[in-house]
């Protein structure tokens, strides 16, 4: 036998289901989490470089974006010789190159300025003040240098005069601006004479035969 309600008592519990009127106990919150099981991040926590990435954003003009992020983390837009030299070189390969002679000038100066035992000018060469026994090793340290002292300043002064050779291949003011903004990391003022001066380190590094590239 199929049981009947009336009327009212339907109407009673539509109304009962619309209004909630079940008192049920509440549910805690849910914590959202990742695929990974742990607990949900902000975008900003799960990317600590986001904000440095966001800084050079807004240093370079453009709004952050996904795709603008993704630019962002090419190593030369972290110092304003890179920042000029990517602003006026679109190819790739040569922004590879030029910003491998950016790294090579301050290679030279840090292993010049440490084997006269000067501080080295640049803010992250600080390291060099801190001694040598307080640093910890790991996998990627390189391995020990055994050289004595005079041979470290022998082949320090060797690669400077080396490099002070390649941009005697450029006029006076752009290898001056080079020196400037490469190892002070100052805002350059002449883009063109830094991307003479790189593009001589450059060849000399690749071993190209060396040409003036100098202007006048």
């Amino acid at each position: 036998m199929v049981k009947t309600y009336s009327k009212g008592a339907r109407r009673r519990a539509k109304k009962a289901a619309q209004t909630g009127g079940l008192d049920l106990p509440g549910l805690a919150p849910v914590q959202r989490r990742e695929r990974n099981g742990r607990a949900r991040r902000e975008i900003r926590d799960r990317d600590p470089a986001r904000q440095a990435l966001e800084v050079r954003c807004r240093q370079a003009g453009v709004a952050v974006s996904s795709a603008s992020l993704r630019e962002m983390r090419a190593p030369w837009l972290g110092c304003s010789a890179g920042r000029a030299m990517a602003a006026r070189v679109t190819d790739h390969e040569e922004r590879a190159e030029l910003w491998d002679a950016i790294q090579h000038m301050r290679r030279v100066q840090r292993a010049y300025d440490a084997a006269i035992g000067a501080p080295f000018r640049h803010a992250r060469g600080l390291q060099l003040l801190v001694p040598q026994e307080a640093l910890e090793a790991d996998a990627d340290t390189p391995p020990v240098d055994e050289r004595s002292d005079e041979e470290k300043q022998r082949d320090a002064t060797a690669a400077r005069m080396r490099l002070e050779g390649w941009l005697g291949y450029t006029d006076k003011a752009a290898r001056s601006e080079a020196l400037d903004v490469v190892l002070d990391d100052v805002a350059p003022g002449d883009v063109e004479g830094l991307l003479s001066a790189l593009r001589c380190v450059s060849d000399g590094l690749r071993g190209r035969r060396m040409v003036w590239r100098g202007r006048g």
